[in-house]
């Protein structure tokens, strides 16, 4: 399927899909649970996801590989309406009650059975032959520690318009180039949206889940260290993520660590009573 073959699956939940759409999904997770020895683990956090996740989900169910593999969301105080998706059609989830990206990640690493952990995000849609991309080069090459690729990006309801195309274009030359001019370059456009890392490399490290940025360092940093214990490999595979959610500024995303959420009502109080009083 195409990228934007995906748009009827927007927003949608398991009670508004075609009876054989709903069978086909609740089919493939029932098929997933009895794989008990995954090679591959795609992790997936979940926050506010309903707009986007049954598109991803069929998105895995038309991953072609004959590597076996297992499926994890990983709940982060996820919305109700994320959640029933998820338990409708019988799904993998775990829960991490830490808030913060980091926390989500480290929480799929440790629950994880495959040898090869595949991050993945629940808004994106990725090529149906992913897993053999990703993961077949670590039993060719005993030194591989990470595979990453570059993400295009698609418009509301997965759309492309002429804008998108010609912005996609431009990305992935622009990333290409970057991540031809060394390491420190490189390490900036690592993303988790599309990377993979053996499992036994990562385990000692694990997620830093105490950053003290906002977001988008998580993948980056982790690179830093994996790069001190094996090689890095740059896979060209198709992946469309969607475009970040506008944000306020001096506001976090909403996916990021709870320590960037504004906890003291005091200053909110404190403001509101200094305001002027509107002239009659």
């Amino acid at each position: 399927m195409h990228i934007t073959d995906y748009k009827k699956y927007a927003d949608k939940t398991p009670d508004q899909l075609e009876m054989d759409d709903l069978r086909k999904l609740v089919l493939y997770f029932e098929l997933l649970s009895h794989v008990k020895m995954p090679i591959a683990s795609l992790v997936i956090p979940v926050f506010k996801a309903k707009q986007s996740l049954i598109a991803h989900i069929f998105s895995l169910v038309h991953l072609r590989t004959i590597i076996p593999y297992e499926v994890i969301f990983v709940d982060n105080n996820a919305d109700v309406e994320t959640l029933d998706i998820l338990r409708k059609l019988g799904a993998n989830v775990v829960k991490e009650e830490r808030q913060g990206i980091t926390h989500a990640r480290q929480k799929g690493l440790e629950t994880a059975k495959g040898q090869v952990i595949c991050t993945m995000d629940p808004d994106s849609i990725y090529d149906p032959y992913y897993i053999d991309k990703m993961v077949l080069p670590f039993f060719k090459d005993p030194d591989l520690v990470m595979c990453y690729s570059i993400s295009k990006s698609y418009g509301r309801d997965f759309q492309l318009t002429r804008k998108m195309q010609i912005r996609n274009w431009l990305k992935v030359n622009y990333f290409s180039w970057k991540l031809s001019q060394g390491f420190m370059n490189r390490i900036k456009y690592v993303r988790a949206v599309a990377m993979a890392i053996r499992r036994e490399a990562i385990l000692p490290i694990g997620y830093n889940t105490d950053l003290k940025v906002v977001s988008g360092c998580d993948d980056g940093i982790l690179a830093i260290y994996l790069n001190n214990l094996g090689k890095f490999k740059y896979v060209p595979v198709t992946i469309y993520t969607a475009l970040p959610p506008p944000r306020e500024p001096g506001k976090p995303f909403p996916f990021c660590n709870e320590r960037f959420l504004i906890k003291d009502e005091g200053i909110n109080t404190t403001i509101a009573e200094l305001e002027l009083e509107k002239a009659p």
